[in-house]
């Protein structure tokens, strides 16, 4: 007997089952921090770049500034004697002890320049470039032009205040948050959606794996009770029943194969569901689906069957058994839905780089109710199989169908039609 077990509920080493709810709250969680890890690093980035790019800008204009002329007694000439600066410039004359002997500022009311000691003057004299001073302040010291000892005795600084490039950073910043928070907004909202929708994928999936399980403990107990029942009637010793014994081996026979078929299609679509690999060559269709034809006709006479293949070359790289499969699956399942003299249709042609396998009926068709889940597994009409296999059938027929053309790359699909039932098989067409 074969056993179909997910877990005993009752076990204490079983792990509990992760709500879904409590899934879908991580998913957003993780995804929040990663947009919050994402906007931070790009905020900071650009805040230093623009950062780097005002600092560079400002050493540019106050290089402007390097030849500038000083005078011993005025410092540096210009209308009125004063100097021709820009609103952030600012030009310092410090004596040899950092006493500060001249003051040009390019507007009023500039911040007030850190005082410098005399050693870190003649340092920032040899560095030779300008530097950021107090936080407040890009500055260049040089020593002025002239003669050597009066230029020994004095030192100019050439400042640039660094207020607006800190307000140009910090608006930035500002308008990245306000940006930032629109984006959080909207990735809260689109993450919670996706949570939402994986935590009801992962139920319906559990759902479904559910019936499936009930469905083919079903299935495998129907044959197991009758071979049982039968068992009983073929252990009774006495000579008159021995007509009897020989129809219960019959039974118990019928029934073996049917649960083997049953079996190997389950295997066949586990298989499929985790992806093994076909075995791939070169398939003609038109002889395969001739093949399939003769088969049906020799086998259910009481059904008659068309060919109809088109003009062309009707090649695949697939797995010649299990295409095999598809075309007999669809006249199987035909067969058990129609009553005897029903003609079936085998077409096959070519469509947009794609072979097309069609099999069509003129039986009663298929029902609305069961069209949108014709090709789920276990689904029978009324009083038949949905599936061929066999005279009641498995119900796993047109789902094995599904599973082996998704495999090849392909898909299939039950027509609209006025009467009957349309099944059409759409693959990829061989190089």
């Amino acid at each position: 007997m074969l056993g179909l077990r997910t877990g005993d509920p009752r076990d204490p080493h079983r792990a509990p089952p992760r709500p879904p709810v409590a899934a879908g709250s991580r998913a957003v969680a993780l995804w929040l921090a990663a947009t919050l890890v994402t906007l931070g690093t790009v905020a900071a980035l650009s805040a230093q770049a623009l950062g780097h790019h005002l600092v560079l800008r400002t050493d540019e204009e106050i290089e402007k500034y390097r030849g500038v002329q000083l005078s011993e007694a005025a410092g540096v000439p210009g209308p009125n004697g004063r100097p021709a600066l820009d609103r952030s410039c600012l030009i310092l004359v410090l004596d040899s002890t950092g006493r500060v002997t001249g003051r040009y500022a390019g507007a009023p009311g500039m911040p007030s320049f850190p005082s410098l000691a005399p050693a870190r003057l003649a340092a920032l004299a040899a560095r030779g470039h300008p530097v950021g001073i107090g936080g407040t302040y890009r500055a260049l010291v040089v020593r002025p032009p002239g003669p050597a000892p009066d230029r020994d005795r004095t030192y100019v600084v050439i400042a640039r205040s660094m207020a607006d490039a800190h307000q140009a950073v910090t608006r930035l910043l500002r308008a990245e948050a306000a940006a930032s928070l629109v984006l959080l907004a909207a990735v809260a909202c689109g993450a919670r959606w996706l949570g939402g929708r994986a935590a009801r994928q992962r139920l319906d999936a559990e759902r479904r794996l559910r019936e499936f399980l009930a469905a083919a403990g079903h299935e495998l107990r129907n044959p197991l009770t009758t071979i049982s029942g039968y068992a009983q009637l073929a252990r009774i010793g006495h000579p008159s029943s021995e007509r009897m014994r020989e129809e219960a081996f019959g039974r118990m026979s019928t029934e073996v194969e049917r649960m083997t078929s049953l079996i190997d299609e389950l295997v066949l679509l586990s298989e499929l569901d985790l992806g093994r690999s076909l075995r791939v060559r070169y398939v003609d269709l038109a002889e395969l689906c001739r093949a399939a034809v003769t088969a049906a006709r020799d086998c259910h006479p009481e059904h008659p069957v068309r060919l109809l293949v088109a003009p062309g070359e009707h090649t695949v790289a697939g797995d010649p058994l299990r295409l095999h499969q598809v075309v007999a699956n669809l006249l199987a399942n035909a067969r058990t839905h129609t009553p005897p003299g029903t003609t079936t249709t085998l077409g096959l042609g070519t469509e947009d780089d794609h072979r097309v396998i069609e099999v069509t009926d003129d039986g009663p068709g298929v029902p609305d109710a069961l069209r949108a889940r014709i090709f789920d597994r276990f689904v029978r009409g009324e009083g038949a199989s949905a599936g061929g296999g066999g005279s009641k059938g498995s119900g796993l027929g047109l789902s094995i169908v599904a599973a082996i053309a998704a495999a090849h790359g392909g898909t299939v699909t039950l027509e609209p039609s006025d009467r009957g039932a349309w099944f059409r098989v759409r693959l990829p067409a061989g190089p």
